[in-house]
């Protein structure tokens, strides 16, 4: 009997610890099924967000807003950010019993998307001349001439300033490279075609390159050169990573590999940003538009008033090579963007009249010849953008670098800089000729700027803060 009844306690206390466990497991469960929720709801409060951003062209909505889902309960407070950026916060909140219920915030950042990547991009070439130095990457749908004593080097090297990025590689996606003696590219150099000598590379006596360099066809399968006549890569400066070629390696100066008669497809060209005017996407109080030649008069009494501290945002439409956009000596003092729809933009001497951090942006459609603006360096009615004789936007620098980013966009025309151009940002236009001391550093401040690209806002950053209020500051 005894011992009837010390097994009976026995197995009574097990049956107790496994409903108990069973109990721990199925809440834990429960818990664990409300926190996983919780993101997902916050997550469709961000959502909610964007669409209304999306529907109202950025007018954030007032206060804290609420919704639900078949899972719980979200709320979002959208802040406005300088530049048209957003930042969202949401929080998601499922179950009703205390003990069961989990709460969780996000932050999510909006900006408008990523639309320039490289220091330079052209549509058709690129050509520096006289000890100029680029900082980041350089594109040209067809060729890219490096004069004697240029350089292209990565972001993070020597002379570079803080801050800049890109590694010093150059592609010429349907044409060829030509280094001239003693200029240098720091990374790859990639081309897609060839020269009048059935060379796609050239490297000159004293000229170095310090990544690889790969010619490869523009057409499927190498088929527009079967006896490996062309797509040569001559040598007679330094080539300290791999050469790869359909055509012959002509010259010694490599340390890498060597693939000669080696097929390899080409890059394809890219096409330019697209840029949309929209009034909307700018302060009300900083807009200023014009019409030429009507308001041409107007204009420079405006930039002759200001030009010792010029900001805000100018849209000008009509004109031409007769009524140039005269930007000689001014000082920018905050954000500024100039877009002129038919007038060349004179840049030439421009400088920064304090250590704020700013951005410069400058969209000219105007359409000129490329020959005519290489010959004259960048005068009024030649270029679509000139900069002549020290734009210089590197002054009061800060620790990331420059104080100013500029973004120069000409799809178009081309753009031409002569004497001593000094800038961080990016230069996109049909062709670009670079001419005596200018030095450029891609800076990462112009890849997201309002009005280019495909789409309004992308998603910049998403993190997850600690438990809290909706509206509360820190994350």
């Amino acid at each position: 009997m005894i011992t009837t009844l010390i097994v009976m306690v026995i197995i009574s206390g097990l049956v107790v610890v496994m409903l108990s466990t069973q109990n721990h497991s199925d809440f834990a469960t429960a818990r664990n099924r409300s926190w996983g929720a919780a993101v997902h709801v916050a997550e469709s409060g961000v959502h909610e967000a964007i669409a209304y951003l999306q529907s109202t062209n950025g007018i954030a909505p007032n206060g804290a807003q609420s919704g639900s889902t078949t899972e719980g309960t979200w709320q979002y407070v959208v802040t406005p950010l300088a530049r048209k950026h957003y930042q969202i916060d949401a929080v998601g909140t499922v179950g009703t019993n205390v003990s069961l219920a989990s709460s969780r915030r996000i932050r999510v950042i909006l900006a408008p998307p990523t639309s320039f990547r490289y220091a330079m991009f052209s549509l058709s070439d690129v050509t520096t001349k006289n000890n100029n130095v680029v900082c980041g990457d350089i594109w040209a749908n067809s060729n890219v001439t490096v004069y004697q004593n240029d350089s292209v080097k990565a972001g993070d090297s020597a002379g570079c300033p803080s801050g800049a990025i890109g590694s010093g590689n150059i592609t010429a996606a349907m044409g060829w490279v030509t280094l001239e003696g003693g200029s240098s590219v720091e990374g790859d150099i990639w081309t897609g075609g060839y020269d009048s000598s059935s060379k796609s590379v050239v490297v000159s006596d004293r000229a170095s390159v310090g990544g690889a360099v790969k010619a490869s066809s523009s057409t499927p399968g190498c088929s527009d050169d079967p006896g490996h006549s062309r797509y040569a890569v001559g040598n007679d400066g330094t080539i300290s990573g791999s050469v790869t070629t359909w055509g012959s390696i002509i010259g010694s100066g490599s340390s890498g590999t060597h693939s000669s008669l080696t097929c390899s497809a080409a890059a394809g060209s890219e096409q330019m940003p697209a840029f949309v005017w929209n009034a909307a996407n700018y302060p009300a109080s900083t807009l200023h538009t014009y019409t030429f030649p009507a308001d041409y008069s107007l204009f420079n009494s405006y930039i002759a008033a200001n030009r010792n501290a010029l900001q805000g945002t100018f849209y000008i439409t009509g004109g031409g090579s007769a009524t140039p956009i005269d930007l000689t000596g001014v000082s920018i003092a905050g954000d500024t963007t100039i877009v002129a729809t038919d007038s060349p933009i004179d840049a030439n001497g421009i400088g920064s009249s304090n250590s704020a951090d700013k951005l410069l942006v400058l969209v000219s459609y105007y359409s000129a010849s490329t020959s005519a603006c290489s010959t004259t360096g960048g005068n009024p009615g030649d270029c679509a953008i000139g900069l002549k004789n020290n734009f210089d936007m590197s002054t009061s620098s800060l620790s990331g670098g420059s104080n100013t980013a500029v973004l120069l966009y000409a799809p178009n025309g081309p753009v031409a800089f002569k004497n001593s151009a000094q800038f961080n940002g990016a230069v996109y236009a049909n062709n670009i000729q670079v001419k005596n001391n200018m030095s450029l550093a891609y800076d990462p401040r112009v890849d997201q700027i309002v009005g280019f690209g495909d789409v309004t806002l992308d998603i910049k950053s998403w993190m997850e803060c600690s438990p809290a209020s909706v509206t509360t500051s820190n994350c």
